[in-house]
């Protein structure tokens, strides 16, 4: 071979080294991101399996996971007759909304809370315009409601209006908090174990007819591992994790093939690399 050719294969064999490097660095960071993308499957798993939920031990000796509804009922047999608060006091409500049930296409039933008309209407009514629009949006909350399910029979969702005002919680001057989001039981009790919330049950005290409640230490409130999502998130878990070692194993491969590739080529260069230097030694030798 001669030199210009020798020359001309050395510089295409280091451009396709420079080429399979580039490849094994790339292969390198993504199976650095499979790293990652491990451990946050791992901590998703590992907080479906340790989390927590409040239950209500009610006078019968029944155990229920703990709900406004739980904690608001003045039935000692039903309920803990205490009330929620907020930081400045204000008594937690959830304000006027519509209880919404329906079927999804896998047939599951499910129920969501809607507290304005408009989100309603968004929903429900997404094509109204004009002066039909208009006419919904001038309607109640409650009428809305009663409006839809007389107009779509056989949607099969069904629409319920819920007043959760209860007087026997709220004394004539007192402030409320309006918010939708108290009837979640996870909202609850993020918000009572992050401290924005607090418990209150009726004390004997006529000028302060509430008293604070710390939860830690009520024997009507207790807080559970969470087992009811264990099986999913375990089923979840060992499917993602069987993904992500087959995409690992195909880059393991790859990057095999690569350096398998790499070295020949390396081996080739320094073969002709020698070549060259004999044909430049003797270039010289013929000159000298």
């Amino acid at each position: 071979m001669g030199l210009a050719a020798s020359q001309g294969r050395y510089l295409c064999l280091t451009a396709r080294n420079s080429d399979l490097v580039y490849e094994g660095q790339q292969i390198s960071q993504q199976r650095l991101a499979l790293t990652k993308e491990t451990q946050q499957v791992a901590d998703k798993y590992n907080e479906a399996m340790s989390n927590t939920i409040m239950q209500a031990t009610t006078v019968e000796g029944g155990t229920q996971q703990l709900t406004y509804d739980v904690i608001t009922s003045q039935d000692p047999f039903s309920g803990l007759c205490m009330r929620l608060v907020d930081l400045n006091g204000s008594v937690v409500m959830p304000a006027d909304y519509l209880e919404v049930t329906a079927t999804n296409p896998d047939g599951k039933s499910y129920t969501k809370n809607y507290s304005s008309t408009e989100d309603f209407i968004k929903k429900f009514y997404p094509e109204a315009t004009g002066d039909e629009l208009a006419s919904l949006q001038m309607m109640s909350l409650e009428a809305i409601g009663k409006h839809y399910t007389e107009n779509n029979p056989d949607s099969g969702v069904s629409v319920d209006f819920k007043n959760k005002h209860n007087s026997s919680i709220v004394k004539e001057g007192e402030a409320v908090l309006k918010d939708i989001n108290c009837l979640d039981p996870k909202y609850i009790q993020e918000m009572i174990s992050s401290g924005q919330w607090f418990l209150q049950q009726a004390s004997a005290d006529p000028d302060e007819p509430w008293e604070d409640v710390m939860w830690q230490g009520s024997t009507a409130i207790s807080e559970v591992y969470d087992t009811s999502d264990d099986a999913a998130a375990e089923a979840e878990y060992e499917s993602a994790m069987t993904e992500i070692q087959k995409r690992d194993k195909l880059l393991e491969l790859r990057l095999e093939q690569v350096q398998t590739e790499q070295s020949a080529v390396a081996k080739e260069m320094d073969s002709i690399k020698s070549v060259i230097d004999k044909n430049i030694e003797s270039s010289f030798t013929t000159f000298s």
